[in-house]
């Protein structure tokens, strides 16, 4: 029990306050109105006939390109983490900072699908 002229609660009154809170409803999860639809499915379209964006190669280069300048054949070097890729007008070309040289190029494609480079740096 509290002592009227003492208005801090003890120890004890703190506890069931604490367990009074817990035993209440929980929160929502979140604040956020649901999103509105979009408006082809609000006019109807079902969200299985939109087309998903084309996969992240993780080169931004190489996901701004059109799908005819990139490699036609899979290359290990789209995905790697030591490839730099660029491209001009003319030419779309691969640096591979592992070994120093032009892994792939428009005008010479090659292949490459397997490399231990891409496994350098990770722990």
């Amino acid at each position: 029990m509290t002592d009227p002229t003492n208005s801090n609660p003890t120890e004890d009154e703190q506890i069931d306050a604490a367990l009074a809170l817990l035993s209440q409803e929980p929160l929502p999860t979140t604040t956020l109105p649901d999103p509105a639809p979009s408006p082809s499915q609000a006019a109807g379209e079902s969200a299985e006939v939109m087309t998903a964006p084309p996969p992240s190669s993780g080169s931004p280069t190489l996901d701004a390109l059109d799908e005819s300048r990139r490699p036609k054949a899979s290359t290990v070097c789209e995905r790697c983490p030591n490839s730099v890729w660029f491209a001009s007008p003319a030419e779309v070309k691969c640096y591979c900072r592992v070994m120093f040289l032009v892994t792939w190029s428009s005008k010479e494609p090659n292949q490459i699908t397997n490399c231990d480079g891409e496994f350098l740096g990770q722990e």
